[in-house]
């Protein structure tokens, strides 16, 4: 038995078992699949004598008929018959109608012929990846991300005072992401200074772990927990899309809200945490300028489809009788806000300037009890989310801004 681990076992890779008697039959096989972009693989060799070994991890058994059929479809039966059993290909040199009834009868869920067509196979692979992928997201908890095209609309302010509402609240184990990774402003607003940020976690030849992830967050005095962003500004440039994809997938299987400040900066890091979210936030003032921008962002939405997410509005910083006015607002917008939180600058104020958070300041305030309502809406909708996975945003949206040279 031997181990071919392509993209290095990077995480979320699908776990393949090629099954073929000896070394050079697998070889041929062996060789197309490592020289495939994508999905990333992780491929176990061994012998179809060999008795199952797929304990639920496996997602995709290939068997190569090259040898003994008998022998070949037994291994096929028996994997068919597993209670966690994989998606099983047959890959056929003999292109006989009565061998590939016999293979289907055995289970096999796939006829795929030899020599391997890389298109033919990246697409079953990509699909079968997919459907891994749609599986996993509805699992673990709840990511809320927040963001704004324009400064000034409290995108940091409400992604702070939502985690502490989720912990203070409702008890629930609350991280905060600072994907705003030129401003890094999270760190400010809750008062810490990180010893460690996401530059811990960027070396994507290892695969990351619970271990790696919670020495890289900076725990508030509230419970929460702070994954920061690089101290140096020029450090920003290192952090990728799949970085950021691999941390929130792991942060769903810590704690129960996982809330991402992702600033007014779009790029494939922001994209790649809207894709894994249960919720995307645009917050909006009342401004001509706020109005504006967000029109830009239901553009850019339309452009990506985004079809596992619907973004909402939120009305930041309200002020009743203010000249711009909710309603208008929102038939501007074509869309009621899902929440809408009072202006309060002096309750802030008092909050930065005493080093403490908004319910050790204020915890009647107006402000405060609208952030908690909100925070209790997502409470209670949690387990009713559901994710409809659809085709990879991040190469959409590389797709809508053209490829850089």
């Amino acid at each position: 038995m031997s181990v071919l681990s392509k993209k290095d076992g990077r995480r979320g890779a699908l776990k393949v078992q090629l099954v073929g008697k000896g070394d050079e039959q697998r070889h041929d096989v062996r060789t197309a699949l490592a020289g495939l972009i994508d999905p990333a693989l992780d491929i176990l060799e061994l012998e179809p004598d060999s008795s199952a070994i797929t304990d639920g991890s496996t997602d995709v058994t290939m068997v190569v008929f090259n040898g003994d059929q008998e022998l070949e479809l037994n291994y096929l039966s028996n994997q068919a018959g597993l209670e966690q059993r994989p998606v099983l290909f047959a890959l056929l040199h003999d292109r006989s109608p009565e061998l590939m009834k016999r293979v289907l009868r055995a289970g096999a869920d796939e006829l795929v012929f030899l020599p391997l067509d890389p298109g033919e196979i990246t697409r079953a692979l990509l699909k079968i990846s997919e459907t891994r992928r749609r599986e996993k997201v509805g699992e673990g908890g709840t990511i809320i991300s927040l963001v704004s095209l324009i400064g000034g609309t409290g995108v940091t302010s409400l992604s702070a005072n939502l985690a502490l509402a989720l912990r203070y609240a409702f008890d629930k184990r609350v991280a905060v992401v600072d994907l705003d990774l030129q401003t890094g402003g999270l760190s400010v607003f809750l008062n810490l200074e990180p010893e460690r940020t996401i530059m811990a976690l960027i070396d994507e030849s290892r695969k990351l772990d619970s271990i790696q992830l919670e020495s890289a967050l900076n725990k508030h005095a509230s419970g929460i927990y702070l994954l920061a962003a690089p101290k140096r500004i020029e450090d920003s440039e290192l952090v990728t899309d799949t970085t950021v994809g691999s941390i929130l997938d792991l942060m769903r299987q810590l704690f129960d809200f996982v809330i991402v400040d992702c600033g007014t900066h779009v790029d494939s890091t922001t994209v790649a945490a809207w894709e894994r979210s249960q919720h995307l936030f645009y917050v909006i003032d009342q401004s001509i300028g706020a109005a504006r921008c967000a029109w830009r962002f239901v553009d850019l939405c339309g452009r990506l489809g985004l079809a596992n997410v619907e973004p909402n509005f939120i009305l930041s910083r309200f002020v009743q009788g203010h000249p711009i006015s909710e309603d208008q607002l929102s038939h501007t917008l074509a869309k009621s806000f899902y929440a809408k939180i009072p202006r309060e600058e002096k309750v802030l104020e008092r909050v930065q300037l005493s080093a403490q958070d908004l319910w050790q300041v204020a915890p009647s305030s107006p402000l405060a009890k609208s952030v908690e309502d909100l925070a209790r809406r997502l409470e209670v909708g949690a387990e009713m989310t559901a994710v409809d996975g659809a085709n990879s945003l991040v190469s959409r949206f590389m797709l809508a801004i053209g490829a850089r040279t």
